[in-house]
């Protein structure tokens, strides 16, 4: 009996812990929401665009965000757009660095 309560508190112990970590992992478009409260963040097949609404109600694309591990940051201008990869989930401090030119 001792042994089932134990073996039943370590299965729980160890839920917890990884429900803890996932919590903690932040998805790409809720870290972009945070760091850009004003414009409207849209995610499309893996790509997170930061947008703002033009007079006909539509999304007007302002900048492109993609998760590529396999190359190094990258950040270029198309237009009015600008088109950024990063190899992992950037801070807020990296992605205000990048885009509040851009954006403001």
């Amino acid at each position: 009996m001792k042994i089932l309560v134990i073996i039943l508190i370590i299965v729980v112990l160890v839920i917890l812990v990884v429900k803890s970590k996932k919590s903690d992992k932040q998805n790409l478009k809720e870290l972009v929401k945070k760091s850009f409260p004003k414009h409207t963040i849209i995610e499309k097949f893996g790509t997170v665009m930061i947008c703002e609404i033009n007079h006909r109600n539509e999304p007007d694309e302002l900048v492109f965000i993609r998760i590529n591990p396999n190359r190094k940051k990258n950040i270029n201008r198309n237009g009015r757009r600008l088109n950024s990869e990063y190899p992992a989930i950037p801070t807020t401090k990296e992605l205000k660095n990048d885009f509040n030119s851009h954006l403001n």
